[in-house]
């Protein structure tokens, strides 16, 4: 195994059909249906899916959807197909040390990224693997959404400052 797909913040809190879309505009069916079809480029054991859930002062703020609620539920038509399904409460998806160590391990090459940037979550996790761990690492703007657009080109050009492919 070379190379893995990250799914990160397919929620109901955040690309459901009952989100804040006024907060949250952005085309989720597109969205959901172009990391749908990304699956299938990849084996079960290949995918991570990650999940924000509140701790602390993210529960308290209404940032983070609470363990066990719908809104911390997948969407419904994301397809599910493996185990890989982790929690967590900081942006960075590699602060998780059982994912981390399992790149690490497995000597991962390339790490693509999907879903709801929500805090910067898959920006950070970018910057983590190409420096830290790296990793090249691959943004699909087919299978990605920011949740402020605004932001959106800044991050871009992060990306290219630390050798995130955009695709």
């Amino acid at each position: 195994m070379d190379n893995v797909l990250f799914i990160i913040d397919m929620q109901e809190i955040y690309a459901g059909r009952g989100r804040n879309k006024d907060k949250y505009s952005y085309d989720t069916d597109r969205l959901i249906d172009n990391i749908n079809l990304k699956l299938a480029e990849y084996k079960p054991e290949e995918v991570f899916y990650f999940k924000s859930i509140a701790k602390g002062l993210g529960g308290l703020l209404g940032a983070m959807p609470k363990a066990g609620t719908h809104e911390a539920k997948f969407v419904e038509r994301l397809k599910i197909v493996g185990k890989n399904i982790y929690e967590r409460s900081k942006p960075d998806v590699l602060s998780i040390s059982d994912v981390a160590d399992f790149i690490g391990s497995r000597n991962i090459k390339q790490i693509e990224l999907a879903g709801v940037d929500v805090n910067s979550s898959i920006s950070l996790t970018a910057v983590t693997a190409t420096n830290d761990l790296n990793v090249n690492v691959l943004y699909n703007t087919n299978c990605m959404v920011f949740t402020a657009p605004e932001k959106a080109e800044k991050m871009r050009e992060k990306f290219r400052r630390n050798r995130v492919t955009l695709l």
